[in-house]
């Protein structure tokens, strides 16, 4: 079973990678769900960066269930990589959708 799992992961660790590959090195911001295009360029860049670090946090996160699959060794796996992900996603959502005193996102 944890050559099915390692698969999987694998597969889903790829996808991450990749579009978090077209956001930074091919300016695909578009691919960032819920983005207008009402940014100037450098918070663009900005927002690109931090878009493709989560995701390549998640990717790396999901190796736990790897790591788990082969060993046995991580606890509560599952927990671990909910939060792994769950809290860079919960800081980017904070950062990009509360206004600032300055008035910019």
């Amino acid at each position: 079973m944890a050559i099915v799992e390692t698969v999987v992961v694998a597969h889903v660790a790829g996808i991450c990678l990749l579009l978090a590959w077209a956001i930074v090195a091919r300016g695909k911001v578009g691919l960032i769900a819920g983005y207008d295009g009402d940014l100037p360029p450098e918070r663009e860049a900005e927002l690109a960066r931090d878009a493709a670090a989560i995701l390549v946090v998640a990717a790396a996160a999901s190796g736990l269930l790897v790591v788990d699959a082969w060993t046995g060794a991580v606890p509560r796996p599952g927990a671990l990589v909910t939060l792994a992900v769950a809290a860079p996603v919960a800081w980017f959502l904070w950062k990009w959708n509360v206004r600032r005193d300055s008035g910019t996102n």
